[in-house]
């Protein structure tokens, strides 16, 4: 009965929200952003927080601390 299922779960291949936003940016914004994600003095929810004040982004916390962590979709490409 599920034989499939883990053929279709390794097949699906797509860019995390995070990677998603970073790539509509322009390349200075790029930069800020990745200096941004690499200082861990700062937490996943004050980077949320100013995204949504800066850029009227809605990335959630839970949502950044995966793509830091490397427990992302994009992490899988």
């Amino acid at each position: 009965m599920l034989e499939a299922l883990k053929d279709s779960l390794q097949k699906r291949k797509y860019p995390c929200a995070v990677k998603t936003f970073y790539d509509s940016l322009s390349e200075a914004d790029q930069e800020i952003l990745m200096s941004v994600l690499s200082d861990y003095s700062l937490s996943n929810l004050s980077i949320e927080k100013a995204l949504k004040a800066q850029a009227g982004v809605t990335l959630a916390d839970t949502t950044i601390a995966r793509h830091r962590q490397g427990r992302c979709s994009c992490s899988r490409i």
